[in-house]
């Protein structure tokens, strides 16, 4: 596709067919989303389709990630040669004639060779032509290719009006050769027009050019991704180590990681421990570490130690692949801001036709200027219009929007995902999993006098050892990760639903519940005020017995994640009300809800209820989004404005969400959010560009300034009374002023209104890039 109109005429032409449900052309990411029935039309029809509109589809299985690449280098290589070329020939003559228009020198129709006078307009005439039509030929290529199916595209107003400009030039040129000055009195010629032709297709291309090369840039960036798998892999068979092509790898090989290498495919260690650089797939600045039954992503680094790992996923089941055939289908949808764009591009070239046929009916038939000016400014409307950067105003902010949070852990699934998450006003967070770790930790430890926390956490571990309750093993972990001896315990017991019994140094070591106590008639009132305080806080109190005597307890509890306090304060600093849903009771519901600041916390919500109260949400005004990690959030994740899903969680969780936090990260909620306002704010200031450039250009192509300025009976005073408020714009006001002072007085040049119109679509291309330059929001934690 070369142009925005291209996505338009595809997705106009095909939406026509019978048995078609729904078509999405995307300009930005060369791609062709179609949902048919092929019992009504078969794919073979919509290829020929495409092949009659002057294009070929090709399926994404047909060819590989390179041969994408270098078809998309080589129509860049095609479109810089025909600049080269473009130029190399319409120099000379833009120079010869911008220094007779602007020096207002003396028009020179040749030079002597000898006894021979050779006319310079045969040689501006042999060297425009080639500029006119084999550099130009890709415009009347795609001009044709609409006009056979009754369409047109910005192609359709280039053609007509360089072709008018050429093909005008060259009659009056030919005529007044053969016929003399005469013909040259008829048709109102006192020179060729070579220059603007050839000055025309030459900003044309090169700002097709230079746009294809930053949209280039955009792709890359997705691409490479799949370029972090390391080419080699070494493979472990029957103990012998094998260097083979990371592709070749199968399900449950055995592969070799060695320090400072790369993973070359998704996996779980069976051997060795590191740490992984893993910031090209989660951006996580800090190396995670890595141990025996810890998962293993293609692409990330390892740092230190040597791995031995079993693939899990290979080729395009790793994660790295999933990230890239999400984030491309994602830029290949529409927002529904880029179907009013497409609605107005589809009547904006015959638009301009008319207003261009009435500009040149006004300059002729009313105000009688004569043929040559009048049909210049027919020719600087259709050249000066640009439906092309309406049409990329939304799909290059997407495309660059979606992979800045793919850069940085957040799938987005689409433009619509993207334009639905700046209006959110509240934000639904699941309890367990979500906002909490979804298991318990030790929160506290209350020591009586005369036993240390550590002696008290040590004994406790040593008892818990044998259990596989996980209170239990929370309390061993927490033990571990103070570095404390846990010691295998004698006579390790259970009493099923109180707590475990263990010996250590010949002496009795107790843990359980205060039903536990009581029976076997251990006295606990010298903790019993710290018990009735962290119950207060939804925690579970357990009791340590040493010797038969309560020497303390510990309060265990699901603890926040990290990073959790953080993410809610900066929502509520972006003004979005916070929910918690949650299928716990009610105490340790207000408890966390307290803990985090949430506004409204609804408690022993089953499964299927959740939805429900989505919905009641929604119906109180709100726009919601609903962040989750489990199969029983899915339901409200489907059901709210915007499902969030957390990376961590299940592939249902994933699938139903339209943003995914690939890192369990909270914080990330907070950039997708913010990303997607940066995203949206660029799309506008790119429509507004867009409309501006064309509200104020047609109008000046078309004369509209000469008719206020010299017709219109406006003083003289007036013009140069705003060409003094202009230049007192800072920076630019006097190149402002002197534009306008210009313009005041001249008819816009077609060559100009071609410059103008090329760097009008680049311009939207690379302030969409600026989008490049996001850096996440910073966050204060707690």
């Amino acid at each position: 596709m070369h142009c925005a109109s291209c996505a338009v005429l595809i997705n106009t032409i095909l939406q026509k067919q019978k048995g078609v449900q729904s078509v999405n052309a995307s300009f930005g990411a060369e791609k062709l989303s179609i949902a048919f029935d092929p019992s009504i039309i078969p794919e073979e029809k919509i290829l020929s389709l495409g092949k009659s509109l002057g294009y070929t589809f090709l399926s994404e299985e047909s060819k590989t990630e390179e041969e994408f690449k270098k078809e998309r280098e080589s129509h860049i290589r095609d479109l810089r040669n025909r600049t080269i070329v473009s130029f190399l020939l319409a120099s000379p003559i833009i120079g010869y004639y911008m220094a007779v228009h602007m020096l207002n020198l003396q028009h020179v129709h040749g030079i002597m060779v000898g006894s021979l006078f050779v006319d310079l307009n045969w040689i501006y005439l042999a060297m425009t032509i080639p500029v006119q039509f084999w550099v130009g030929w890709i415009f009347y290529r795609n001009a044709w290719t609409a006009f056979k199916v009754g369409s047109t595209s910005m192609d359709t107003l280039v053609v007509l009006g360089t072709s008018a400009a050429f093909f005008y030039s060259l009659i009056g040129f030919l005529f007044a050769t053969t016929y003399g000055h005469l013909q040259t009195i008829w048709i109102g010629l006192d020179h060729p027009f070579w220059e603007s032709s050839a000055a025309l297709m030459s900003f044309l291309i090169m700002g097709r050019y230079l746009e294809a090369v930053s949209r280039g840039k955009v792709s890359d960036a997705v691409s490479k991704l799949l370029q972090l798998t390391p080419e080699k892999a070494i493979l472990l068979d029957k103990d012998n180590e094998k260097e083979v092509l990371a592709s070749e790898l199968k399900k449950d090989d055995i592969f070799i990681v060695k320090p400072g290498s790369k993973i070359p495919t998704d996996g779980i260690i069976i051997k060795g421990e590191s740490a992984l650089d893993e910031k090209i797939v989660t951006g996580e600045s800090m190396p995670v570490n890595k141990k025996v039954n810890d998962v293993v992503i293609g692409g990330t680094v390892n740092s230190y130690g040597l791995l031995h790992c079993k693939a899990t996923k290979v080729g395009n089941e790793t994660l790295i692949y999933q990230i890239v055939r999400m984030v491309r289908e994602a830029q290949a949808t529409r927002a529904p801001l880029q179907r009013v764009a497409d609605w107005i591009s589809e009547r904006f070239v015959p638009t301009v036709i008319v207003l261009s046929l009435i500009s040149f009916n006004y300059w002729y038939f009313v105000r009688g200027d004569g043929f040559t000016p009048s049909l210049l400014f027919m020719v600087a409307t259709l050249i000066i219009s640009c439906p092309c950067a309406l049409g990329l105003a939304t799909p290059i902010a997407t495309m660059v929007g979606t992979t800045k949070g793919a850069e940085s852990g957040i799938l987005i699934k689409g433009g619509e995902a993207l334009e639905k998450a700046h209006k959110i006003t509240a934000v639904a967070f699941d309890k367990t999993g979500t906002l909490t770790k979804g298991e318990p930790a030790v929160t506290n430890i209350v020591s009586l006098k005369g036993t240390t926390n550590e002696d008290l956490l040590k004994l406790a571990a040593i008892a818990e050892r044998g259990s596989e309750h996980p209170l239990a093993q929370a309390v061993v972990k927490k033990a571990k990760e103070q570095k404390l001896e846990v010691v295998e315990p004698e006579n390790f017991k259970t009493i099923s639903g109180m707590g475990v019994t263990a010996e250590s140094n010949k002496k009795t070591i107790m843990v359980g519940n205060q039903l536990f106590m009581e029976k076997e008639g251990i006295n606990i009132d010298e903790v019993k005020d710290e018990v009735t305080r962290l119950r207060k806080e939804a925690k579970t109190v357990v009791f340590v017995v040493y010797d038969k005597k309560v020497i303390g307890c510990l309060a265990l509890a699901d603890t926040l994640k990290e990073h959790a306090i953080a993410a809610i304060q900066a929502l509520k600093k972006r003004k979005k009300e916070i929910i918690m849903i949650t299928g716990d009771n009610e105490e340790t519901a207000q408890a966390i809800g307290k803990q985090l600041g949430i506004d409204r916390v609804y408690a022993n919500v089953l499964p299927d209820k959740k939805e429900e109260i989505i919905e009641s949400i929604k119906k109180d005004g709100k726009i919601v989004a609903m962040v989750g990690d489990g199969i029983n959030d899915s339901p409200a994740l489907a059901k709210s404005d915007l499902g969030i899903a957390v990376g961590s969680g299940t592939d249902v969780a994933i699938e139903t969400g339209e943003i995914i936090l690939i890192r369990d990260d909270l914080r990330d909620v907070v950039t997708a959010i913010d990303l997607s306002q940066k995203t949206i704010f660029k799309i506008w200031q790119n429509f507004f560009w867009a409309f501006g450039y064309n509200v104020i250009a047609i109008p000046i192509a078309a004369g509209l300034h000469l008719i206020i300025t010299r017709h219109s009976g406006l003083p003289a005073t007036w013009v140069t009374s705003l060409g003094s408020i202009l230049a007192l714009i800072p920076a630019i006001g006097h190149e402002v002023s002197s534009v306008w002072l210009s313009l005041s007085q001249s008819a816009l040049r077609p060559e100009i209104a071609g410059f103008a119109m090329a760097f009008s679509s680049v311009s939207v291309v690379l302030n969409s890039l600026l989008l490049r330059l996001y850096k996440k929001p910073k966050f204060i934690d707690s």
